[in-house]
């Protein structure tokens, strides 16, 4: 019986000196968070008292199908990004300042098919027996900047709420369109390889990517939970 009670006082006092030395001396902590950059991770390192380092990693997938206009649609947004940033806190407080670089995968895919009637470039096409995939991509690195509440290695509690609200500059989206099977403007059947419907799809994708160019910035919002350890 009393090496039992021996053997558990010294798992408590291990316990209780291992909360005590994070309490005081931990300057890394371990962040879960779910935003516009999907679900993630940070790992938090702090450096001095008002400046942390902060590693993320983020990913995740959202599908989507639909109809319109006779043309069934399916997409997927993929999401994956990781960055390295640098949080300021002014006043040595929860809140702070977030600058840093993100390795950007991030992409968007739609399929189209099924329309027999779709404006392509100059001319109406019948893509029946045809798909149409567009995948829209984003600059591999992309800057940070924003604002957040939280600072997950101060001293007291081992557990604290973040909110991180900023913007990745991932530039402007570029489309890129490929094809497969075979179309129809009225005057017969034609594979998609055909120089007239590769004109006008070339000229689609120029007038998407038009439209596009001004969408340079993703808002990003996130919530977390971070432990210090």
């Amino acid at each position: 019986m009393n090496k039992i009670i021996t053997q558990a006082s010294l798992v408590i006092g291990l316990l209780a000196f291992s909360t005590a030395y994070a309490e005081t001396n931990s300057k890394y902590a371990l962040t879960a968070k779910i935003g516009t950059l999907g679900v993630g991770a940070d790992l938090t390192y702090g450096m001095t008292d008002k400046l942390n380092a902060r590693f993320s990693v983020n990913g995740g997938s959202i599908s989507a199908d639909g109809e319109e206009d006779g043309i069934n649609y399916k997409g997927d947004l993929d999401l994956l990004s990781g960055g390295a940033l640098v949080d300021y806190h002014p006043f040595i407080s929860n809140f702070r300042l977030s600058a840093g670089l993100f390795a950007n995968e991030n992409e968007f895919n739609l399929d189209a098919s099924g329309s027999n009637n779709a404006v392509i470039g100059a001319r109406s096409y019948d893509l029946s027996n045809a798909n149409l995939n567009t995948q829209i991509g984003f600059n591999s690195l992309a800057p940070y900047l924003g604002i957040g509440w939280g600072n997950a290695v101060k001293k007291g509690s081992q557990w604290r709420f973040s909110l991180d609200a900023g913007v990745l500059f991932q530039g402007s989206p570029e489309a890129k369109f490929t094809t497969s099977g075979t179309v129809d403007s009225g005057a017969g059947a034609i594979s998609v390889n055909d120089s007239l419907f590769q004109n006008d799809l070339d000229q689609e994708e120029q007038n998407l990517n038009d439209e596009l160019k001004d969408f340079k910035a993703l808002p990003v919002i996130s919530l977390g939970t971070s432990y210090r350890f």
